[in-house]
């Protein structure tokens, strides 16, 4: 008898951070706390259940929940599972022709194909798409944004507390927001600020710690500022610079001579914003290698599509290393999957979500690292005594 998707629940589920935080060079505000997965379950006819995080459409442009369920019963309800995927020589290689414009469109539903398949075949999802490649997977904390003008009457210190309180919870790899002279503070106060911070992070963490920057192109029409800030924190040996400026074929040539004058071993990465990869510039700052790693995020582009991607990575020498932030507790769990599944990997971005409805208390940072879980598909399944709680008072149920 043929496998189908019967069922589909739609719910909204808090997902809240470690603490509150401040906003970046592009927030008009600080983040807060609180932000929001749209949990997807799908079931099928034997009892498999597929798990995804639909965010982005509901955040899209003209998105809603109606549009959302719309979308769940045109392309997945009453579908065979067998029809989700392409397969070669035993392993998912691409989308099933009639879901192919779907799931190469949001990620999300490409994460829910690729889930269900592997659960419904008692798989993992490396070895869905071709085999594991590491149990061990780094993550870097990624919630040192600005903490200083969150609390203006601790400063300096705020920031370099927040990094504390990562390390003592097991991080080895911060990656640190900066680009406050773009719209938080002046250019000077805000350069200065911005040193300061990566500075006094090294020293407060010690030399052995890898440490990040990401300006959220705060740095954009600010040249020397720009080359101010890379001189003066070559001391820190930054793993790497992320989104300096706007993406461009010009800016990057000038950022790539910055950073071989004064820090040749830190890489330049870039990417976030792509939401059809590649497009625009970034086709040309990957052909030219002016970058040497690429981030389009995890959840927006699926999981497919990234190890597709990864082979054309490959043959220019830049590095994966997927945007995972804005994706929830879900995300962590993506992320890890994908870890395993691709053949390079740098550091898994880790927002710092607390536990809301996954069963995933094996999830524990150990030195730096998580293990990734074990069972078929992405390894962690709902707890349902927490969705009873938390997803179930407000959930859409979808039926054929």
């Amino acid at each position: 008898m043929t496998d189908t998707i019967d069922r589909i629940t739609v719910a909204p589920i808090p997902a809240r951070h470690w603490t509150e935080l401040g906003r970046n060079a592009y927030t008009p505000e600080g983040l807060g706390e609180t932000r929001t997965e749209w949990l997807i379950r799908a079931c099928t006819t034997s009892g498999a259940e597929g798990i995804t995080n639909a965010r982005h459409t509901v955040a899209a442009e003209g998105g809603s929940v109606t549009r959302l369920v719309a979308d769940l019963r045109e392309v997945f309800l009453g579908r065979p599972v067998n029809s989700l995927l392409r397969f070669s020589n035993g392993h998912a290689v691409a989308a099933g022709s009639e879901v192919r414009q779907a799931l190469s469109s949001w990620g999300w539903m490409d994460i829910l194909a690729v889930d269900l398949v592997s659960r419904s075949r008692g798989q993992s999802i490396a070895a869905l798409l071709g085999e594991r490649r590491r149990d061990r997977i780094p993550a870097y904390e990624s919630t040192t944004y600005f903490q200083d003008l969150l609390h203006p009457q601790r400063g300096l210190a705020e920031v370099i507390g927040h990094a504390r309180r990562g390390f003592a919870h097991g991080f080895r790899q911060f990656k640190i927001k900066v680009g406050r002279g773009g719209r938080a503070m002046t250019p000077t106060a805000g350069l200065r600020r911005d040193i300061d911070v990566v500075l006094g992070i090294r020293d407060a963490l010690g030399p052995d710690v890898d440490l990040m920057v990401d300006a959220n192109f705060g740095y954009d029409h600010q040249p020397d500022n720009l080359a101010d800030f890379i001189r003066e924190t070559s001391p820190a040996r930054l793993t790497w610079l992320e989104e300096m400026i706007t993406a461009s074929v010009e800016g990057y040539r000038t950022l790539r001579e910055l950073q071989a004058a004064h820090c040749p071993e830190t890489l330049l990465v870039a990417g976030e914003v792509d939401g059809n990869p590649p497009s625009g510039a970034f086709v040309d700052l990957i052909e030219q290698q002016l970058i040497d790693g690429y981030q389009p995020d995890i959840v927006r582009i699926g999981l497919l599509r990234w190890t597709q991607l990864e082979g054309r990575l490959a043959e220019k020498s830049i590095l994966p290393i997927p945007h995972n932030f804005g994706n929830g507790r879900f995300g962590l769990i993506a992320g890890l999957a994908l870890a395993t599944s691709l053949d390079s990997w740098v550091s898994l971005e880790d927002e710092r979500i607390r536990p809301n409805v996954y069963a995933d208390d094996e999830l524990t940072l150990v030195n730096g690292a998580y293990r990734a879980p074990d069972g078929p598909g992405l390894g962690i399944r709902v707890d349902d005594d927490a969705y009873a709680r938390i997803g179930a008072p407000n959930e859409v149920v979808i039926r054929t």
